[in-house]
């Protein structure tokens, strides 16, 4: 009787595995589609927001058309993605390619390539939390990449967390190139906003603790 009540447990938790890895994989093609509808520079920043957000409404058990709904999100947020997190990724992609030229010439570990490594680190924390923090709260725009900084400082256990689940996505790309193009930004993107997503949602339940209201 074990063994029959065990099985459409273990079914659940499969199912859920794959449906998961499938949302995974389209959030990847969904993400490049259209970071290239906006050429790249442009598109990036609001492709990154409208992956945020749907996957912050499947997290809270949403159903919804992705196509569609990654459309309107990106057309909806195509400017005030760029005005408030453009910034963060273009510090992120000069840093990220000074590093690899560095690593290129053996001198990542050189003083000023660990410095750039830190800085890098840094910067990749702070615009996942920013790119979330757009999905998740309602500030002004020129206020989401400083105040994101002010979070990572203040809350370096998250922010190393959210750097191990990088340096994962990286590890496993490198040992498995073929997954780049189908999985590996989707799980960065996917991962990002679940762990961002919890950090906020605690930081709210202690504050409302704190200071409960009368």
């Amino acid at each position: 009787m074990t063994t029959t009540t065990a099985a459409p447990g273990w079914a659940l938790r499969v199912h859920a595995a794959f449906d998961w890895i499938w949302w995974v994989a389209t959030v990847n093609v969904l993400w490049i589609a259209f970071t290239l509808a906006g050429g790249i520079v442009l598109g990036a920043a609001p492709a990154s927001v409208a992956a945020t957000e749907l996957t912050r409404r499947r997290l809270r058990g949403d159903g919804f058309a992705a196509w569609r709904c990654f459309a309107q999100a990106w057309r909806r947020e195509f400017w005030r993605a760029n005005a408030a997190l453009g910034p963060a990724f273009v510090i992120t992609v000069l840093l990220a390619a000074s590093a690899i030229g560095q690593y290129a010439a053996g001198s990542l570990g050189a003083p000023l390539g660990i410095l750039t490594s830190a800085a890098l680190a840094l910067a990749v924390a702070v615009t996942a939390v920013a790119v979330t923090m757009f999905a998740h709260y309602e500030v002004p725009l020129r206020a989401y990449a400083p105040t994101a900084f002010r979070w990572v400082m203040r809350n370096l256990p998250h922010a190393i967390l959210l750097l191990l689940a990088a340096v994962v996505v990286v590890t496993a790309s490198f040992i498995l190139p073929g997954i780049i193009p189908f999985l590996s930004l989707g799980a960065w993107l996917t991962l990002s906003t679940a762990l961002c997503i919890g950090f906020f949602t605690a930081n709210d339940r202690r504050l409302a603790e704190a200071h409960p209201t009368t």
